[in-house]
């Protein structure tokens, strides 16, 4: 009953790190009434937290040596919670900014440390499950705000009410650092070694790996960014309706999550990877080729073949490069995701805007087609060590 209870603080501590990740997207159409700045001036906000949870991402390794893993994991939901109370009491859009710092560097560090935690002490199954709950907290966050706005409250009381949230969550994990206290190996990183991204990339396969989840968060990213312009402009279906078929690929993405979890009792994580591929094509020749049924078919069946692929790659980590290695190579990966949805999705938009919209399939099976060629070289570079 207690492990039970300690995995479920894990999954908690997971929808806190969902919760402000989509919060600024529909926030902003409100915010920028505050601030004298552009509309794309959100992409800056963006890209600071971006940029912090990179930074974060690449020194939690040391981070965990030091202080441990429950230590470093409430300190982070701290200052998300400090982060979203800035937004709050923001007079000014440069100190949008300075918040955005705290938000990026405890979402890093979050990020690392749990992917880590799951990756080496938990089964497969769990580490599926942990990416649904961070579903559950990036649809709750829109939640929460819309209720804000629609009760006639001010945008700045729906980051109160979400910062609230993190220091309630903050306030569980203080109470359970005992139970991370218990696997001292695990808690004090006494197992871990800190190795520079030189070092680590002279291992091809771990090379392969960066590549592999910055391709795969781009292809996420990607669908994020552009699937509703896509169904608008060359499906020609209203914004009402493709905003309602995206939904569809958040859902599947989450309800997938879960299931996966399920199938990981029969199938191993390279088999499920390569279905996750099959289906994950399927589902973008359905909505390259498709129109009315075959639209919302294939937009399910990419929330569907994206689920498992993330937390599968990640719990792979120790699995293919070794514990003492695992945290290094996953705050290297997250930093990689990071930098990957931050850069290709705006760019591939600038090749849709100057090219055709009609490219945003074929990048997507392009995508696709590349990180089943990295999993294949991965694979293949771990046995040969091995």
């Amino acid at each position: 009953m207690k492990k039970l209870f300690f995995i479920l603080i894990i999954y908690l501590t997971y929808i806190s790190l969902g919760l402000p990740d989509s919060l600024l997207g529909v926030t902003w159409p409100e915010m920028i009434n505050d601030f004298p700045v552009e509309q794309s001036a959100a992409g800056l906000i963006s890209m600071a937290v971006a940029v912090c949870t990179v930074i974060s991402s690449l020194q939690t390794p040391r981070l965990l040596k030091k202080i441990g893993t429950g230590n470093l994991i409430f300190t982070s939901v701290l200052l998300t919670s400090v982060g979203l109370t800035g937004f709050s009491l923001s007079q000014h859009f440069y100190f949008l900014l300075i918040a955005a710092i705290p938000l990026g560097f405890g979402a890093g560090a979050i990020d690392t440390s749990l992917n880590d935690y799951v990756s080496v002490n938990l089964e497969a199954y769990h580490m599926n499950w942990l990416h649904a709950f961070w579903g559950i907290g990036a649809t709750m966050g829109p939640l929460i705000m819309g209720f804000t706005l629609r009760s006639q409250f001010s945008w700045r009381m729906g980051y109160v009410i979400i910062a609230v949230i993190q220091m309630m969550i903050a306030l569980v994990l203080f109470l359970s650092l005992p139970s991370w206290k218990k696997d001292k190996e695990v808690q004090t990183g006494t197992h871990k070694e800190s190795f520079s991204i030189p070092a680590l990339i002279k291992d091809r396969g771990i090379l392969y790996s960066f590549l592999a989840f910055l391709v795969y968060v781009s292809l996420e990213g990607t669908v994020f960014l552009w699937g509703s312009t896509y169904l608008i402009t060359t499906k020609n279906l209203t914004p009402s309706t493709a905003s309602f078929i995206l939904s569809i690929f958040f859902t599947s993405l989450t309800l997938g999550r879960i299931l996966s979890g399920f199938v990981t009792f029969w199938l191993s994580n390279q088999k499920m990877l390569y279905v996750s591929f099959g289906i994950l094509l399927l589902g973008i020749i359905a909505m390259m080729f498709g129109s009315t049924a075959l639209l919302y078919l294939g937009l399910g069946l990419i929330g569907l073949g994206c689920a498992a692929i993330f937390p599968t790659m990640m719990h792979e980590t120790p699995r293919r490069f070794g514990e003492a290695k695992s945290s290094s190579v996953i705050g290297v990966q997250i930093a990689s995701g990071s930098i990957g949805i931050t850069t290709l999705p705006p760019l591939f938009g600038v090749l849709f805007q100057n090219i055709s919209m009609e490219l945003f399939p074929v990048f997507l099976i392009l995508l696709t087609l590349m990180l089943s060629v990295l999993t294949v070289r991965i694979e293949k570079r771990t046995a040969a060590d091995h």
